[in-house]
This record gives structure tokens, sequence and C-alpha cells, in this order.
């Protein structure tokens, strides 16, 4: 996958493509005794450093999953990750989260084969409910609602269970329907980190369209990951899907703006988004034709990241010093100056997102009465609101998380 894709798919193999192809067949025989058969089409997702990650679909019995597989010497895997954060969300009473974390199914380690075998460490294998990518939605009140979930779990996460995400991208931002109401999923947890003190220095090198701006530059302002470098990615994942996408899928650029993002470097992505923040012009941005109603709401969080610029480049201009380096203490650039926190995103957030309602399940309508006779009564179904029930997201097999 190029470094700066802005697709919602992965690059794909097949299973004879595979390079370290950790089983037997295309069947995967499971530590409990399920089995699984594995889909032919491979994704691959890019990581820091090391092999990639492999997903692909599988069929655990009648249900559809997804399995992810990898080799990682890290201490935990993000199946411990997720499945830890649903415990404490359950212990604390804030079973919503759940709503808004995948659903592991199963998650086992074990010896990779002699042909498998590399120098990162066990194989990982992680069996989780099928999940959507956000570039499905189609309307700005589901993507909205999507993006609230999204942005409500990251927080939670941050907060009270204590970490920071590091990856949001659209290989990770998904979602999952309930009894007809879109909750936006947060996937994808290798690169998240504990707040325990150890080193939180990381910039990843595999989505720079999401990167945060200060990322982007040679060096990086603050020494270790901050929380608002994913709230940047956040607005740019929104920024790029309302832009980008129409009907489910990737159109061409409407404006110059995203016209060639295929082509650019780290550099050249951090002259763009400085531009974006700081031109006084909003005329270079468009939402689709689906996603128009969000457009204030870009708007506004547009306005807090370039709010922050302005401040940390004002506050650089009084303390730069002739070697040509900069000190940044007593400005905060956690929040940009106090102009990107929690609080003020959610504020746009709720201000600005379009009114959201549930699609009504069947089970939710209302019973329908017709005097026409018995032979024309069997079309009546076909007046009724279309559900897909195929995006329930409800989880085969045990839980674990």
């Amino acid at each position: 996958m190029s470094t700066n894709s802005v697709s919602s798919s992965d690059s794909e193999d097949t299973l004879e493509e595979v390079p370290y192809w950790p089983f037997d067949s295309s069947t995967l025989k499971l530590s409990d005794g399920r089995s699984l058969e594995l889909a032919d089409s491979i994704s691959r997702l890019p990581t820091h450093k090391g092999p990639p990650i492999y997903m692909c679909r599988a069929r655990l019995g009648m249900d559809g999953v997804v399995v992810k597989w990898s080799w990682s010497d890290a201490r935990m895997h993000e199946a411990q990750v997720v499945e830890h954060a649903a415990n404490f969300a359950r212990e604390c009473g804030d079973v919503w989260v759940l709503d808004h974390l995948p659903n592991v199914v199963h998650y086992e380690e074990r010896e990779a084969s002699e042909g498998a075998r590399t120098e990162t460490g066990m194989l990982h294998v992680l069996v989780q409910e099928e999940l959507y990518p956000i570039t499905e939605l189609t309307t700005a009140a589901e993507l909205g609602e999507a993006f609230l979930g999204l942005f409500k779990c990251y927080r939670w996460l941050y907060e009270r269970y204590r970490i920071m995400h590091r990856d949001i991208s659209f290989s990770n931002l998904k979602y999952r329907t309930i009894d007809g109401k879109v909750h936006g999923v947060l996937d994808g947890f290798n690169l998240a980190i504990y707040m325990d003190g150890q080193s939180s220095r990381f910039s990843p090198q595999n989505s720079l369209p999401f990167m945060a701006l200060d990322l982007l530059e040679s060096v990086p302002p603050a020494a270790d990951y901050l929380y608002r470098y994913d709230l940047e990615s956040i607005f740019y994942a929104l920024l790029i899907v309302s832009c980008n996408y129409q009907d489910g899928k990737r159109i061409p650029p409407s404006t110059p703006l995203f016209s060639d993002w295929d082509e650019l470097d780290s550099a050249a992505f951090f002259n763009w988004k400085l531009c974006f923040f700081t031109s006084v012009q909003h005329s270079n941005w468009e939402p689709t034709a689906q996603f128009s109603g969000l457009y204030n709401l870009i708007l506004y969080l547009r306005r807090l990241f370039r709010q922050g610029v302005y401040a940390r480049f004002q506050f650089s201009d009084q303390k730069f010093d002739d070697t040509g380096s900069v000190s940044y203490d007593g400005f905060d650039l956690n929040t940009l100056g106090g102009h990107v926190t929690f609080d003020l995103f959610e504020n746009v957030l709720s201000a600005h997102l379009p009114p959201y309602s549930p699609r009504k399940t069947s089970a939710e309508l209302p019973a329908m009465t017709s005097s026409l006779p018995p032979a024309a009564t069997t079309t009546e179904s076909n007046l009724l609101p279309t559900v897909d029930s195929s995006k329930t997201g409800t989880s085969s097999g045990s839980e674990i998380s």
C-alpha cells in the first residue's frame, strides 16, 4: 500500500503470494478445536517495522469473521489490549464503550512453522467479528454519528483506560450497526501504548494523509507522542471521506486540494497541511453531495487546529534563539496552547453534527393492514424500508473481550 493512500482498502495478495504462510492449508484449526475456512484474498496492513499484519475474511461455522495474523515482539498483542479495555469498561459501568471496540472471538499464540519463522517472535492469531469500513457510510448523519462514537471511545480510552491508539487511519476506523443504529468502532490496536512511563515517541510512516502536522516536521516539537495528534488524525479522516467518497466509493477529486495526494511525500504533506490550516480561503475543499451536511462541522474543527497552529507559531517566534532552536517551555503542545482539547473538540461535534435517527428494524416497524386480496398482499413487504441485517455487528463464537 502506498504510504500516502487515502483508499479504504489495503494491498491484497492471494494465499500463494503471502510470504511466511503460517498455516497448513486454507483451513485454520484453532487451539479450542474450532476450524476456520480462510478466504483467498489476503490484505496486508503495513507496520512500522517488521513483517506486515495479514488479514482475511473467514467462515466460522455459519458466521463470517476476520482473521489477523502477525509476528510481533510487543509486550501485549492488540487482542489483549482490547480484552483488558473491555473488561475495564464493564468494571467501571461504562458498557457503552463495548459498542465501539472490536469483538474478539478468539486469540492465540503459537510457534510459527520453520518456513514461516521470522526474527520478530511468536505468531499471533486473532479472530474477531467482521466490521465495515467507515467509507461505506453514505449519509452525513450516519457518518457524523460514527465519528462521534469513535471520538468518544478514543477519549474514554485515553482518560479512563490510559492508552493512546497512535494509528488513526481508514484501516482502523470501522463501524457496526446494532438494532439499526450506527456505531463507530476503533480497530487496530497493534500500536497502542499504555501511558505508564514507557517511551511514547513514535512517528508512523504508513499513513501520511492522516499524520499530524507536527509529526511531518523533520524534528517534531514534542519529545513524546501526544493525544492531540490522534485528534488531528480523526479530523483528517473526516475531511478525506467527506470530500472524496460518494456511495461508498472513492471518486476523482472535485477540487485541486486532493488531486496529487497519491504522489506527495512527508515534506509535501507538511506544506499541504500547513497551507490548509493557515489559508484564509475555504473554497478549496468541498464535501461531496452526500456529505454536504458536514461542511460546518469540518469548518469549525479546522478552526480549532488553525487557531492552535497560529498560537504555536506566535509563541515560537518569541522563543527563537540564535542557534535556530525553539524552547516550548510555557506552551502546552499537547493542546496547542489550549486551542485543541477534548472538550472543545466534543463541543464542536455536539454543535454541528447533523441530526441522526437510527433506522428502524423490521421488528420496530408498524404492522401494515390492507384491503387488497390475499394474492396482492405478498408485495406489501416491498413498501417497507430496507434494513441491512448483514451489518448488525453481532459476534460469532465465544466472546473473550
